[in-house]
């Protein structure tokens, strides 16, 4: 009887069950898992790096945050970092888009802030009911600060955790080629075999780009960074 699968993410076990195959391997005699899988999280970093490059939405993540304005000082706090209270979400890696609303106000409609890029400081404007500014530095996001309850919507860029059992899901969709060659062709050059590594990059490149237009295609109004011919062949998770 078929297994039903309970879920469109595919398994860590899958691609390193392609992997092993790849290199002759299929009963696990030489590479188990144990081995494989500082490899395979090596190449699905470089597949998350791949889309974020190609700006795939995939990797994107949403979250609010409510700031209160300090007793002391009477306005926000002017920094959301990994040690700020809230803090920045910990999967994020960057922030694309914020927006604002006064947290009272659930009813309203979030409006969207102005990425600060002017360079200097913000820290030289006062604060009013808004925060209406902020600005990517030093791994936090820095604010003006506000008189008022602001709840801040974040729009970021995600790090997928690492995977660590067979069972783990691979949370990019239709990745198992992507990893299973990536993830093959570092084991065959851990044991010297340049030639056929080389071969299984070549795959796993190939393999990339059509994940990432099947991604892109429903999206063909976003900008997309096309790779070279010549170039399609470059190492990219060695």
């Amino acid at each position: 009887m078929p297994v039903v699968p309970t879920s469109a993410y595919s398994q860590a076990e899958d691609a390193l069950n392609l992997a092993r195959a790849l290199v002759n391997d299929s009963a696990g005699v030489v590479f188990t898992d144990t081995l494989l899988m500082p490899l395979l999280n090596s190449a699905y970093r470089g597949l998350q790096r791949e889309l974020a490059e190609n700006s795939v939405s995939v990797l994107a993540e949403q979250q609010d945050l409510d700031l209160e304005p300090n007793s002391g000082t009477g306005i926000t706090n002017t920094e959301i970092s990994d040690v700020s209270s809230p803090q920045l979400p910990t999967d994020c890696l960057m922030p694309h888009m914020l927006w604002e609303r006064a947290t009272p106000n659930t009813a309203d409609v979030s409006v969207p802030m102005e990425k600060f890029t002017s360079g200097g400081s913000m820290l030289n404007l006062q604060p009013s009911s808004y925060l209406r500014l902020w600005e990517w530095r030093e791994d936090k996001i820095n604010l003006i600060g506000a008189t008022q309850g602001i709840t801040v919507r974040i729009r970021y860029e995600k790090i997928l955790p690492l995977l660590t059992l067979g069972t783990d899901p691979v949370q990019i969709r239709s990745a198992t080629d992507v990893l299973g060659f990536a993830t093959a062709a570092l084991a065959a050059r851990s044991r010297g075999a340049r030639a056929l590594a080389q071969d299984l990059i070549g795959a796993a490149q190939m393999a990339t780009e059509n994940l990432i237009q099947r991604y892109v295609r429903p999206e063909q109004t976003k900008a997309r960074r096309r790779m070279p011919y010549g170039n399609r062949r470059r190492i990219v998770y060695l």
